[in-house]
Formats: structure tokens, sequence, C-alpha cells
């Protein structure tokens, strides 16, 4: 993959692109009962890898459901651990808008609630965008060794994003972008939204791997 186009159309030009596309609907809907959810996202870390390590067939076949699986895990153990802050701060939160519907509050108790909502609200969305941006440089820190430690080097994921803060922010925006497209499908069918938020989650994994390889350039790769 020499260019950022690619990472939109490579899925296309893969051996047997539709079946493991169709395969890949059928795990995410496995989602909605949680069950294919470590798999989809082992399957994006191994895209990862294969861009990290510029394979020319970059969609994996599904076999080995169980190694996706348990790496798979580990990726949703770093992306829960970054999102625990904004978990906690959210508890209370969920208290106090419970105890609202159940008992009418007193003045000063909306007044809190109010205060504490403008705050909770004012470092969540700040750090919700910062995770935005670093997401797809902690996925391929992730990628390398498949260690939940690489993940959460959080040190080992600025100095990377300081590195190449602005290409970082080109592909956030970009996955964005078509995380909402994919989004869209919902409007034609179900399977159109599996497709196509499956094709979101290959873009993404396409894009962290072009990521890695601007820090480590391919042997004989010219800056």
């Amino acid at each position: 993959m020499d260019d950022i186009g690619k990472a939109f159309t490579f899925p296309f030009y893969q051996k047997e692109w539709g079946l493991k596309v169709f395969i890949g609907s059928l795990f995410l809907l496995l989602c909605i009962v949680g069950l294919g959810i470590p798999v989809i996202a082992g399957y994006m870390v191994r895209v990862c890898q294969r861009v990290m390590s510029n394979e020319e067939e970059l969609l994996p076949e599904w076999s080995d459901i169980g190694i996706l699986f348990v790496t798979g895990i580990k990726y949703i153990v770093v992306y829960i651990l970054y999102q625990l802050p904004i978990i906690l701060l959210m508890i209370p939160l969920l208290f106090f808008v419970a105890l609202g519907a159940m008992v009418d509050l007193s003045e000063s108790a909306a007044l809190i609630i109010a205060v504490y909502t403008f705050a909770f609200l004012l470092l969540a969305i700040p750090y919700s965008l910062l995770f935005t941006l670093l997401i797809p440089v902690i996925t391929y820190r992730f990628a390398m060794n498949e260690k939940i430690a690489d993940g959460l080097d959080i040190a080992g994921v600025f100095r990377d994003f300081r590195l190449q803060w602005p290409t970082v922010t080109v592909f956030a925006i970009l996955i964005v972008i078509v995380k909402i497209l994919a989004m869209v499908g919902i409007l034609i069918f179900l399977l159109g939204v599996l497709a196509t938020y499956f094709y979101s989650t290959l873009v993404f994994a396409a894009l962290s791997g072009l990521l890695y390889r601007g820090l480590h350039p391919p042997a004989g790769a010219t800056g």
C-alpha cells in the first residue's frame, strides 16, 4: 500500500474479498450479543499487522478463530482501560439521572447535578477527541507485539503522535468520516450496515498500519 487512497480500495482487490467481507458481516451480527466483538477486533489487528509488514495479501483467511478471539480480547482490554476515566466519571452521572427520575429533587440537588454534568462534559469531550486522535497509534503499537503493555505505553503513544501529528490528525478525521458514512447503511438494510461497518473497520486497520510504516518505512523505501 503506497498511498492513503489504497487504504479505502484495497479490500476490493483481495482474494475472495466478497466472501471474507460476508463472513466479517456475520461476526458483526454476533456482536449484538457480544460474541463477535473480540473476533472482529482480532481480525482488525491482523489486517493492521499485514499492512505494517507491507504484505501483498492484506485480508487474512477466517481461520484460527480462537487466536483472533484471544488477540481481540487483549485489544479490547486496552480500549476499555483508556475509556475507564470516562466510565468512572459517568457512573455518578447515571446515578443522579436515575435518582432524578424516581424522586423530586430539591433545587440545590438539581444545581449540583447540573454542575456535575457540565464538569463531566468539560472533561469528557476533550478526552474523547484526544482518544480519537490517538487510537490509530494505540492500535498499531498494540499490533506490533500483541501486548497490552505496548498499547498502554502512554509515553510511547504520545511520542509517536508528536513525530507525525499532522498525518495522524488527517487519518483520524478520515476514520471518523468513514465510520459515519458506514452508519448511513442503516437506512438501506441490515446487511448493508454490517458490510459497510466491517469495511470501515478494515479502512481503520489499514490507516493505522500506514501510520506505523510512516515511522518504520519498509526496507528499500525512500522518504
